[in-house]
């Protein structure tokens, strides 16, 4: 199956710190520009839609551009909330399915994408993700109110692929936010499947998590 791609990368990075983070030095990359060059080179993937701040636009297309030359085919601007950044970004697609990838999380590989990709064949679809390891609880005043199962908790990552028109469809059905596309479909009662992530496909948050990340690529030969 192919798929369009949408990277989105149009958050303020507030806990970060006064950086953009999307454009910090990793091994000599900016971070955003590993996960267009990941999108860039996955065979699945037909098109990139990269979706940027408002005002941002003509600054960032430089940056796409060097990085996705062959698959780029629109930077548009995103809205205050994830679901109008991603809803921009869709309406830029022509595929069936649209792979969602977070512009902060620079150590995607092709192995995740292709994963996830062809878990979402025939599917509403399907997300990257992992088992948790710790012990998660339910807090809610300060209180301990529930205590999960933790062999049924995974941590979502992305991608997570999506049929294009059902996320519009859910979309169109309540005007809230959602963290994540597979909640979006969860709207109209679509289940999604899930495909193996990887720990090491983090996401950059905070100043200690670039540290990690430029670990990571060190440990696979970047320098």
């Amino acid at each position: 199956m192919k798929v369009d791609a949408v990277i989105v990368a149009a958050g303020a990075s507030t806990r970060f710190g006064e950086r953009d983070k999307l454009l910090a030095d990793l091994c000599g990359r900016p971070v955003v520009a590993w996960s267009l060059a990941a999108y860039e080179a996955a065979e699945c993937v037909e098109r990139v839609v990269f979706v940027v701040a408002a005002g941002r636009v003509e600054e960032m297309e430089s940056v796409a551009r060097a990085w996705a030359p062959a698959k780029l085919v629109a930077v548009v601007a995103g809205g205050e909330r994830r679901r109008d950044s991603v809803e921009a970004g869709l309406r830029a697609c022509r595929a069936r399915s649209v792979a969602i990838h977070d512009g902060a999380r620079p150590l995607v590989t092709g192995e995740i994408i292709a994963r996830c990709v062809a878990a979402a064949e025939g599917k509403p679809g399907a997300i990257a993700a992992i088992p948790v390891t710790d012990t998660i609880k339910v807090v809610r005043h300060g209180q301990v109110v529930g205590h999960p199962d933790r062999a049924t908790l995974w941590a979502a990552q992305t991608p997570q692929v999506v049929l294009r028109q059902a996320w519009l469809d859910a979309a169109a059905a309540s005007d809230g936010d959602e963290t994540d596309d597979a909640a979006m479909l969860a709207r109209l009662g679509l289940d999604v499947s899930v495909a193996e992530g990887d720990p090491e496909n983090l996401k950059i948050t905070r100043p200690a998590d670039l540290e990690i990340a430029r670990q990571i690529l060190a440990a696979r030969g970047v320098q």
